[in-house]
């Protein structure tokens, strides 16, 4: 019986686990390994305080390390369901959980899930994840600025993103069933650069990225499509592109645990980090924007001392 469960090894939950061994608890990690997380695919990772231009497998590997070293045990493997339990005279609650692997059991538990991708990944998504191909424009929109990128908006942010893709200069392409009411408006103002409308995103099959230079031009021919254009083309089209960004809904883990409430698509928490179960904590990605290092870190930190908290209780 662990102290604490923590189902996710990115940051937010190796900043958990680091906390949780320095007030001498009993931590367990859940989590497929390091270079499955999405962040391992980032190439530069430049906006976290005092690890400027690291990657984001260098960021992962060394928390992994630190919190190892703290006595963090860790069980590579998929969570697959969280069962609480009642037992003892006054009733204690416990967690049962399945992975791919085993059946572990703790006291309480932070789920640290990251914004889950959901959904069949598309045609070489995976391949190309992290050599053009990403899951955030605000974490790897400056790999691609002034360039020619793709936005999948499956997301109700999708349409924030497109919009700082193009403060960034970027020629957007916006993939979705409907355009967000005065997207297109808001990136002709920054940029006057073309935005395509036409297509389904659950439809996008393939985009062939252009491997050049980043002071490169762009091609001509791309630039001179309109939207109107691309409106009367067949449902599938080619476009050549530097990036693909595809934004899908951060899906709350409620297949973990049915009962978690969720908003916006994302775990509900108070400030403390409380979900709506007794006992089970939330931090990162999971539980909502900005899906930045710096706030999943912070978060696993008051997720972790509310643990303790609970456990003390």
């Amino acid at each position: 019986m662990h102290d604490i469960a923590i189902i996710g090894g990115g940051p937010a939950g190796l900043s958990a686990a680091l906390t949780a061994r320095a007030r001498n608890k009993d931590v367990l990690i859940i989590s497929n390994p390091a270079e499955e997380n999405p962040l391992a695919a980032s190439k530069l990772v430049d906006n976290y305080p005092g690890m400027p231009g690291a990657t984001g497998l260098h960021i992962l590997t060394t928390m992994h390390a630190q919190a190892h070293k703290a006595g963090a045990k860790f069980l590579q493997a998929r969570a697959i369901s969280v069962v609480p339990m009642a037992s003892g005279e006054p009733a204690q609650t416990s967690f049962s959980i399945t992975t791919s692997s085993d059946y572990v059991e703790a006291r309480s538990l932070i789920l640290a899930c990251g914004a889950s991708s959901g959904g069949k990944p598309l045609p070489g998504e995976l391949e190309y994840l992290g050599r053009g191909v990403s899951y955030c424009a605000t974490c790897d929109g400056m790999l691609y600025r002034s360039s020619t990128v793709l936005i999948a908006g499956l997301s109700h942010e999708a349409a924030d993103e497109a919009d700082f893709m193009a403060e960034l200069g970027a020629t957007v392409h916006y993939v979705a069933r409907a355009m967000p009411p005065g997207l297109d408006a808001r990136i002709h103002r920054h940029t006057g650069k073309i935005l395509s409308i036409k297509g389904d995103a659950l439809g996008v099959t393939h985009a062939r990225i252009a491997e050049r230079p980043a002071d490169s031009p762009r091609g001509p021919e791309l630039e001179k499509r309109t939207s109107e254009s691309l409106r009367d083309e067949p449902n599938e089209v080619e476009l050549e592109v530097h990036g693909v960004f595809i934004l899908r809904p951060g899906i709350a883990p409620t297949s973990l645990l049915a009962s978690l409430a969720t908003e916006g698509g994302y775990l509900k928490t108070d400030a403390q980090m409380h979900t709506n179960v007794e006992g089970v904590f939330a931090a990162g990605d999971c539980t909502g924007r900005p899906l930045q290092i710096a706030k999943a870190v912070g978060e696993g930190q008051v997720a972790v001392l509310s643990a303790v908290e609970y456990l003390s209780a």
